[in-house]
């Protein structure tokens, strides 16, 4: 029988690309502030090199389209990493978490800089709903998922036993490994068009899931 729920937090519970189009709001409205630079043109700039270049050639890309002003790389990270976002879980995901805290323990496990992780997490008003969250950042980088130390914490602070416990996520080679390495059971948020890229693993969930809406109906066959 399950009793904890546990949870990814990017593009399990919210879309991730809400968090990367408010950042990429604050930057623009931050350079067309402080540099004079338009707004509508850094915003198109920065959607475009996404789409093209990835992440990493956004910023450059944003640079280099206002060649008349000196706005420092360092300046427009900060103030990405530092907004407060403007995001919501996915509809109906929070009445939907209500009705699961009545009958389950619930944590959030995330990787990323913490304070960053700390201020998705306030704006989707996780705090009230979750027994415990873990930013694996704060006990350094190296030990993101799948390493094995959030998941035994997990465990601990819940006062789960890894058998009752299922985690649910969107990534298989953290998530599903992690998961079955602190001895977990594994429900994979079907994400095809993210999976396209990620390369195959040995890992594989038990259960696989197109929404959250599916997860009731889960634990009730899982018994």
């Amino acid at each position: 029988m399950i009793q904890a729920l546990v949870f990814d937090l990017d593009d399990t519970l919210y879309p991730e690309r809400d968090f990367v189009a408010s950042g990429y709001r604050a930057v623009a409205q931050h350079v067309a502030d402080i540099y004079g630079c338009n707004f509508d043109h850094a915003i198109s700039i920065m959607m475009a090199a996404l789409g093209t270049l990835g992440k990493q050639g956004v910023f450059p890309a944003l640079l280099a389209s206002f060649p008349e002003v000196s706005i420092p790389l360092d300046d427009v990270i900060e103030v990405y990493r530092r907004h407060h976002p403007t995001i919501c879980l996915y509809p109906g995901y929070m009445g939907l978490l209500k009705g699961l805290k009545q009958c389950y323990r619930l944590g959030v496990i995330t990787d990323g800089l913490p304070d960053v992780q700390q201020r998705k997490v306030k704006a989707l008003g996780l705090g009230a709903l979750m027994e415990k969250i873990i930013y694996t950042w704060e006990y350094g980088p190296e030990k993101e998922k799948p390493h094995p130390l959030s998941f035994s914490l997990m465990l601990e602070s819940l006062g789960a036993d890894p058998s009752s416990t299922l985690f649910v996520g969107d990534n298989p080679a953290k998530d599903c490994r992690g998961a079955h390495g602190a001895g977990m059971r594994y429900a994979q948020i079907h994400q095809r068009a993210q999976q396209m890229n990620r390369p195959a693993i040995e890992e594989t969930p038990e259960f696989i899931i197109d929404t959250l809406f599916q997860l009731p109906q889960l634990l009730q066959q899982i018994g």
